[in-house]
This record gives structure tokens, C-alpha cells and sequence, in this order.
């Protein structure tokens, strides 16, 4: 993976393109369920169609044989019974796509919208996959079986042609049926190029299916997950230092690259593509406790060139520039900084 940090300085980097990476990319939020299962507990979330945060997803135009009347009811012995458009919705497709779970992933690791969407605002971590990673026992089926990763296609007419999907005996084609549902989507979501690995629910142990009618699954379901899969992980910009070390701990004994995200607010002008969020190699800072003291602040940059200056030697607090008018709360932010400073001197001893 590119974009690892040039030179001494935590504050440079390597300009990088929104280029596709041939590993896979998982967002991730802060949530204490979501680290703890994977650093620790090693299981992974595998999401429900229902579950997925976009509402038309699953939900096509669907389309059948011209004149066909596909919105009239009708009733029998004072029963309403479902119109053909809503019997096929229901009854055919929420019936068969329930019992599935998506593991939504990308090869745009640099997406500052995808950071802000699904990392809780920066505060979560995203993990890169091995482009091989589906061939890992804890990702294949009970009988070893490998489910292949696939790309999404993004359309303008998200639309389902019952007939592409039936038999001649007008049974419905499952496989056909799941591939038009799991992996097509509205092309207003195209710009996260997404891949997908799709598995059933039936391959963990303590499954227990819901009769074969239309339902929404309401549970949290959890596959086992090893971090032999994961090649490096990288800190959002606003991720806790109790969160970095919790995952830099877990991750001790596996060959995990670490990074710490930045955010670059100004696009330079040279540049036709450019990344607001960019990465350094946490080995590159002069200690884990340096990477865990900075705050949020010090990942947002104005512009990708932007370096500290060496540190320049005063002789009283008064000669700060910006001392004057601002007595009080520099003399109170020296107190504080040496305050810090005995306290880790403390620990340190």
C-alpha cells in the first residue's frame, strides 16, 4: 500500500490519487461492539439487507410483461389479497434475501467521505484485507466452500425483470435472483466503489432460521474473524488514544501494519485528484506515547506541504508572540504542559 510518510517530521507526507489498490478496505466505526470484536473478540459483522443504510437498496422498480396490471388488489370472501407487484416484493424477494449477510468493502481507502460516513467522523479505523483474504478457513463455508468477492454495479435504472429470474415453470431462480439484488445498486452511491462478500447466515453455528416467508431479521450477526486477514490498520484523525493503544495491543503479535490518518484541508493547485485524507506509518513518530499525546487538531493540516518548525529557545513565558492580551491562558497552558510533563517523568521512573 502506498502513501507511507517521508523523511523525520509527522507533519509531511507523500501526495497520493484516488487510485484503486488491488487490497480490500473495511470502514469502521469507534463503537466499543465493533473493536472489541475485532481486535479482541476476532468476529466481524456481517449485515442483513435490511440493515444496509440505504432504504432503496433491495428495494428495485420492478418489471413484468407490458399490460400486465401490476398494482390491482383483489379480494376474495372479504380478504384483500397483494397486488402481482407487491406479492413478488414480499412474498418472493423478502423471503429469500433475509438469511444473507454483506460484507461491504472498497479498494478507496482515502475517502474523506467514506471516513466521515462510516468512521463515526474520523473517530473509527479502517482495516486493509489481504486481496486473497476470502481464501482464509474463517471466510469459507462450513464445507471449506471459498465465497468469491464482487464488484458492485452501479446503475441508473435500479430495476428487476421478473421474467430474468424465472424458471419456464415460473419458479423463481435464487442464484439469479441474489446476484441482481447483492450486487447492483443505485448509481448515486458509485464514487464508493464497492466489492462485496455475501454469505448466509447458515454457516454459523448457533443459526436458527426463520421459516422461509417474508421477515427482517433484527439481529447482530457475527462471523468468526482472524487478523491474519488484516495487513494494516489505520487510525482516523479523531480516534481516541485509548482506542490506538487497545488496537496497537491487540495487533502486537500479528504482522499488522499500523498508520495514523491525516486530514488536509486545502486542496493544492496543482493537483487534478487529491486526497483530504492522507496516512503516516505510526513507526515514524519518535513514540507511541508522542502519537497518543497529540490531539485532533494536529491531524488537520491546511495544506499537504505544511512542516513544524524546530522548536526555538525562549527565556521567559513574556516572549511568546502571542502572550500579550492572552496573560491568563498561556500562563495556564505552561502549567498544564509542565505539569504533563512531571507526571509522565513519574511513570516513566
Amino acid at each position: 500500500m502506498g502513501g507511507y510518510r517521508n523523511g523525520s517530521c509527522p507533519f509531511s507526507f507523500i501526495i497520493e490519487t484516488m487510485e484503486e489498490f488491488s487490497s480490500y478496505f473495511k470502514y469502521c466505526s469507534d463503537s466499543k461492539d465493533v473493536l472489541n470484536g475485532i481486535f479482541k473478540n476476532h468476529k466481524i459483522r456481517l449485515t442483513q439487507p435490511w440493515g444496509m443504510n440505504d432504504p432503496l437498496e433491495f428495494n428495485p422498480t420492478l418489471k413484468f410483461p407490458p399490460d400486465t396490471e401490476i398494482y390491482q388488489f383483489y379480494e376474495l370472501n372479504g380478504i384483500t389479497l397483494p397486488s402481482i407487484e407487491l406479492f413478488y416484493r414480499v412474498q418472493i424477494i423478502e423471503s429469500q434475501i433475509n438469511s444473507y449477510g454483506i460484507l461491504s468493502l472498497t479498494k478507496l481507502p482515502f475517502s474523506f467521505e467514506m471516513w466521515s460516513k462510516y468512521t463515526n467522523g474520523h473517530k473509527g479505523f479502517v482495516i486493509e484485507l489481504d486481496n486473497n483474504f476470502s481464501k482464509h478457513p474463517c471466510m469459507k463455508s462450513k464445507s471449506g466452500t471459498e465465497y468469491s468477492v464482487k464488484k458492485v454495479e452501479y446503475v441508473d435504472d435500479y430495476s428487476l425483470v421478473i421474467d430474468s429470474i424465472l424458471n419456464n415453470d415460473r419458479s423463481i431462480i435464487i442464484e439469479k435472483l441474489r446476484d441482481e439484488l447483492f450486487f447492483k445498486k443505485t448509481s448515486i452511491w458509485s464514487n464508493e466503489a464497492e466489492y462485496r462478500l455475501v454469505r448466509p447466515f447458515s454457516d454459523l453455528q448457533d443459526y436458527k432460521p426463520i421459516a422461509n416467508k417474508p421477515h427482517r431479521d433484527d439481529k447482530i450477526h457475527l462471523f468468526d474473524f482472524s487478523l491474519d486477514c488484516v495487513k494494516s490498520v489505520m487510525f482516523g484523525a479523531c480516534m481516541s488514544a485509548e482506542n490506538k493503544k487497545m488496537i496497537i495491543a491487540e495487533c502486537s503479535n500479528y504482522d499488522i501494519d499500523i498508520f495514523q490518518s491525516y486530514i488536509i484541508r486545502n486542496k493544492p493547485n496543482n493537483q487534478k485528484e487529491f486526497n483530504n485524507v492522507q496516512i503516516v506509518n505510526i513507526k515514524d513518530f519518535d513514540s507511541l506515547e508522542e502519537l497518543y499525546s497529540l490531539k485532533p487538531y494536529f491531524f488537520i493540516k491546511d495544506a499537504p506541504e505544511q512542516k513544524t518548525s524546530p522548536s526555538f529557545k525562549i527565556k521567559a513565558i513574556e516572549d511568546l508572540p502571542y502572550f500579550d492580551g492572552n496573560e491568563k491562558i498561556t500562563n495556564e497552558l505552561y502549567k498544564n504542559l509542565m505539569d504533563n510533563s512531571k507526571d509522565n517523568l513519574i511513570s516513566q521512573g
